[in-house]
């Protein structure tokens, strides 16, 4: 009947030989046991399956040992055609001072190498105004985070920021974000004085 599996059995005598001769390369104790027992009607799969229910470890990690030594002809041959050469740089390598749009949208300048980027806004914010305190960040007050004039950049506190995105300020008429920011802003506060008379 289909996907129903026949039933090997082993004597006690072949359960002891596998047993014994667990250690030897697959394809030796496949070919010892049909040989000595005259056993044609079990594959390699069948008594790798039979060691492993029964626990029979190989001894073997998979792993080259410490003072293995390997084939002659097991070593590498040397560079092939798809081997980076000396000096060879990617084909989407930059230049420090390149710049780019990050996938959040952001402005972003490569400042070392190998692939070290940093947001514009932020750079310039440092510039400008300094050290950018904990808990805070820097965000544009017109939503255009290519904008990076830092008279559209402004300094707030993560709290502030939270509410802000949570009223999707980014998404409002133009004109009517600055209301929004105030409000979130409004927000942020009033959740701090809270929190703190509450503690």
């Amino acid at each position: 009947m289909k996907g129903v599996r026949a039933v090997i059995s082993y004597s006690k005598d072949e359960l002891d030989w596998v047993s014994k001769n667990r250690t030897l390369p697959f394809s030796e104790l496949h070919d010892g046991f049909c040989k000595l027992f005259n056993r044609n009607d079990v594959s390699a799969i069948n008594l790798n399956a039979l060691r492993k229910r029964n626990g029979w470890k190989t001894g073997r990690t998979g792993r080259f040992e410490k003072g293995n030594i390997p084939l002659p002809n097991a070593r590498p041959k040397g560079p092939n055609a798809t081997t980076f050469k000396t000096g060879h740089r990617p084909h989407n390598w930059k230049p420090i001072g390149s710049s780019r749009i990050s996938k959040d949208g952001y402005l972003e300048v490569k400042i070392s190498e190998p692939k070290t980027w940093a947001q514009v806004h932020v750079l310039i914010w440092h510039a400008v105004y300094g050290e950018i305190p904990d808990g805070h960040c820097v965000v544009f007050k017109d939503g255009d985070k290519t904008n990076t004039d830092p008279n559209n950049l402004e300094l707030i506190t993560r709290n502030e920021n939270l509410q802000i995105n949570r009223l999707r300020c980014s998404s409002q008429p133009q004109e009517i974000r600055p209301v929004v920011r105030n409000i979130g802003k409004l927000i942020a506060k009033t959740n701090e004085r809270d929190i703190s008379r509450s503690g």
